[in-house]
């Protein structure tokens, strides 16, 4: 028995050197269960400065988020990933980036809001008319028909400086979301406030699908 276990020892060794085997877990949105953790989670695994293709590697090969580049500004984009959590709510999350001209990390958000204090200042929309223009707000619903347990819609009021929809970014909103990824407990609201709507949890792209709650929807509230 002795000798066995001193011949798998080398031999995991041996495989751990040639990196077949031992390889550290790979990222997944599940095993993130706060906006928090998520925003912790990136200052460790993608600070400022991090390779546009490190970022994608951990989002989109390994997590398996939908990845979208901003319309007419190529060094934003976006990873997003949804989770029906027992059909009680369907999860967003929404992990934007800015690269600089040389595809180098300037900003993260997580649903909008900034992951480094120290990285680009988050935009600000003025909530004044454009000039010649009439500012509008109207009151929206992001459609979650799957939720039909429990939140069938997102609600919230977007501010549009020159009330034309085509033109996005001069919109800001506000509306509510939970803190936890988690059926069992929501955790507690979360007001997001002055959030571009390209980054947020209320955005209309789709995601390429939905993943289901890993966890016992049995014991669902």
């Amino acid at each position: 028995m002795g000798k066995f276990c001193s011949a798998s020892f080398v031999l995991l060794l041996v495989l751990c050197g040639t990196k077949v085997a031992c390889a550290e877990p790979t990222f997944s949105f599940e095993s993130v269960g706060t906006l928090d953790d998520m925003s912790s989670l990136i200052r460790s695994q993608a600070p400022l400065g991090s390779s546009r293709e490190n970022v994608r590697h951990i989002f989109v090969e390994e997590g398996s988020a939908t990845l979208k580049v901003k319309e007419g500004d190529s060094s934003i984009e976006k990873y997003i990933y949804d989770i029906d959590l027992c059909h009680y709510y369907i999860w967003r999350w929404n992990i934007s980036v800015d690269f600089d001209a040389s595809d180098q990390l300037l900003q993260a958000y997580v649903n909008g809001n900034i992951v480094f204090p120290n990285g680009n200042p988050k935009k600000f929309v003025p909530k004044v008319a454009e000039e010649g223009e009439k500012a509008s707000i109207y009151r929206k619903q992001r459609p979650r028909p799957e939720a039909y347990k429990g939140e069938r819609s997102l609600g919230f009021l977007l501010f549009d400086r020159d009330s034309d929809p085509s033109t996005t970014d001069d919109q800001a909103l506000i509306g509510a979301g939970p803190s936890r990824a988690d059926p069992m407990n929501l955790g507690k609201i979360v007001i997001y406030e002055d959030v571009e709507p390209w980054r947020s949890i209320f955005d209309f792209d789709s995601a390429d699908h939905i993943v289901p709650y890993q966890g016992n929807c049995n014991t669902a509230i």
